[in-house]
């Protein structure tokens, strides 16, 4: 039988990470590229431009949704982690 161990502090780095990264994508918005056509001064470019960013900003919100998900997952698996041990520990240390 494999020998498996987990750390509980790995998960919280983990949830973390993908905190800080899901943080830095939502302070990149496209939006600030401008989205109207005439701003880009050719109509085709402006338009094409103006969808790309639609769907970008439409992409980037299930991203950080699925992202911050993750993160409340790993958060949520390290705190049920240290429960069970506190637990064990908790029943060793009293024979229950």
């Amino acid at each position: 039988m494999p020998d498996v161990r987990m750390v509980m502090q790995s998960l919280l780095d983990a949830a973390h990470g993908v905190n800080a990264v899901m943080d830095e994508l939502a302070a990149h918005d496209v939006g600030d590229l401008g989205t109207t056509p005439a701003v880009f001064g050719h109509e085709p470019l402006g338009v094409v431009t103006a969808d790309f960013c639609t769907r970008w900003s439409h992409g980037l919100a299930n991203l950080t949704d699925d992202g911050n998900a993750l993160a409340r997952g790993l958060d949520e698996a390290a705190r049920a982690y240290a429960s069970a041990e506190d637990l064990a520990v908790e029943r060793f240390r009293w024979g229950g």
